[in-house]
């Protein structure tokens, strides 16, 4: 299928995005915490005391930018949920999804797929829009807590365990997908095998 080529495409792209916010947004605004990491990309999340360290680290950073006449690491950190990590969430679940479908359509492929392939494919759906859901309102949630109206209102420790969930299905729901994805991979190059149907 030729027009596959496009959803390569979208995982250049996404892969491109991933290591800008990994190289450059989020170690300018770690650095401004004193190198403590974003919960983003803690996998078991913040629980209650390392949630108001950060809180801590946020405030303290808000106080001294509002000081010096710069950004504070609140705002560069909504900031970065409004604009790179608005778009990256749904070009990871749609790359998910396109890995899984090219596992069965992209080049050679079997005659016709197995239930246990269908199967899969449609679990890798699930996951990548279940993993999109928990993405979203994880960003709302640390927004909440972090954003720099949460600076005057204090930190709010209702929040830690919901954030925690979300942050955790969000990476599980990733590494499932991973798992599913690359079990249908190795599955495509061990079935039997025949020429994709030409294109009419």
């Amino acid at each position: 299928m030729k027009w596959l080529w496009l959803g390569w495409l979208v995982c250049v792209i996404t892969a491109a995005l991933l290591g800008y916010m990994a190289l450059v947004e989020v170690p300018a605004i770690s650095e401004k915490l004193r190198g403590m990491a974003l919960p983003d990309a803690v996998p078991l999340g913040y629980g209650e005391e390392a949630a108001r360290a950060l809180f801590a680290a946020f405030q303290a950073d808000f106080t001294l930018a509002a000081a010096e006449g710069r950004q504070s690491a609140s705002a560069a950190y909504v900031a970065m949920h409004a604009r790179s990590d608005l778009v990256f969430p749904p070009l990871l679940a749609a790359s998910l999804a396109f890995l899984a479908f090219a596992s069965v359509y992209a080049g050679r492929t079997q005659a016709s797929p197995s239930r246990q392939v269908s199967v899969g494919v449609g679990l890798v759906m699930a996951l990548a829009f279940t993993y999109l859901a928990c993405d979203f309102l994880e960003n709302a949630v640390a927004d909440a807590m972090f954003g720099p109206q949460a600076m005057a209102a204090g930190f709010n420790e209702s929040f830690v365990f919901v954030l925690q969930v979300l942050t955790r299905g969000k990476f599980l729901t990733l590494a499932l997908a991973g798992l599913i994805i690359i079990a249908l991979w190795v599955a495509r190059w061990k079935g039997p095998r025949q020429p994709a149907a030409p294109e009419t």
